[in-house]
């Protein structure tokens, strides 16, 4: 009996993968797994915990599947592994589960060779549980291994990056994440892997959403909002829909694409949206670089505070639409006087 989720392999793993299975017997006693969300990273961190804790892995440094490790493994209820996460009515990892933590690697192993601990993603622990984590780090126990998932290692402290040795999954080569995700879904793999920056998991998740429809009807909002014939919270509401992260993620994106095309002036740039010129000539009498700029600043600060669960996700859309819908306002005095002349 094989865990389902250990059995997955991505492609643009080979490399990482052989890397560090190359020298088991001398790992680091913290891993740092880093690197954009939507590349597998909290996937990789399972199906190397099984391998630390297999008997007898292959020829490929796999766990086998049938040891019985593997079977505790498979069924839930390894007594050497350990998953720390969020709890359900936080977003934060907090310092009493990192105690429950210490006093797991406080004791010797049960069935294999190690004991095994993910923390995923470990950037969302608070200040109390970092520091906590941060004596563990410290003093690892003997045989003990950590791994620390993150899709935003600077939000952890110095103290404990500085402790974990840091393991980089790039972005994928596009011909390789674009092979995998014609698989996967077939039609406009291209175009939503542009969307999700390259990250094949994550364009995949868009997919699997219908997120090619809501981002026509991202795209049809703004443009009536702009034109002051958009209601922002009727819109805001549709947006929380279509999910709050995956539609700021987007706007931030869309964004950014339409600074590019008002920066370079032959038309040359390279955007993520292909409607982005089409946008821009539709309302270049509204949208200008300094207004442009001030908005990805707040889109990025809203993302930032979605993130935390400080505010709900429907105030923060709400916020944020109306903002667009003042950008004509906001266009500089010079501006305005060309538009009228």
């Amino acid at each position: 009996m094989t865990d389902p989720v250990v059995a997955q392999h991505y492609p643009w793993h080979d490399e990482i993968w052989a890397s560090l299975t190359a020298r088991l017997e001398r790992l680091p006693h913290a891993l740092l797994l880093q690197g954009a969300a939507g590349l597998g990273k909290q996937l990789f961190a399972r199906r190397f915990a099984a391998t630390l804790l297999c008997a007898q892995p292959d020829s490929e440094a796999a766990a086998c599947g049938r040891c019985h490790s593997c079977q505790l493994l498979a069924a839930g209820n390894h007594p050497d592994l350990k998953s720390l996460a969020p709890v359900e009515d936080r977003r934060s990892i907090v310092i009493d589960q990192i105690r429950e933590l210490g006093a797991f690697f406080a004791l010797r192993p049960h069935t294999s060779a190690r004991k095994v601990a993910i923390l995923a993603p470990a950037d969302s622990m608070n200040l109390h549980a970092a520091n906590s984590l941060l004596k563990i780090l410290e003093e690892p126990p003997l045989g003990s291994v950590l791994l620390l998932v993150s899709h935003q290692p600077t939000r952890l402290p110095a103290t404990v990056r500085s402790r974990g040795h840091r393991v980089t999954f790039p972005v994928p080569e596009r011909a390789q994440a674009l092979t995998w995700l014609s698989a996967q879904i077939g039609v406009s793999a291209g175009l939503l892997l542009d969307l999700a920056a390259g990250a094949p998991l994550k364009a995949l998740a868009l997919a699997e959403g219908g997120f090619l429809a809501s981002r026509e009807e991202f795209l049809r909002d703004l443009g009536l909002l702009l034109a002051g014939r958009g209601d922002p919270l009727a819109c805001a509401q549709r947006w929380k829909g279509a999910g709050a992260e995956a539609s700021l993620g987007w706007l931030a994106g869309f964004v950014a694409d339409l600074l590019r095309c008002l920066m370079v002036r032959n038309g040359s740039a390279r955007v993520l949206n292909p409607e982005t010129t089409g946008f821009l000539q539709n309302h270049k009498n509204v949208l200008y670089l300094n207004g442009l700029f001030r908005y990805l600043d707040a889109v990025s600060n809203a993302r930032n505070v979605l993130s935390s669960g400080s505010l709900d996700e429907l105030l923060i859309l709400e916020d944020l639409l109306i903002r667009w819908c003042y950008m004509k306002q906001e266009m500089p005095t010079i501006n305005k006087i060309r538009a009228a002349s």
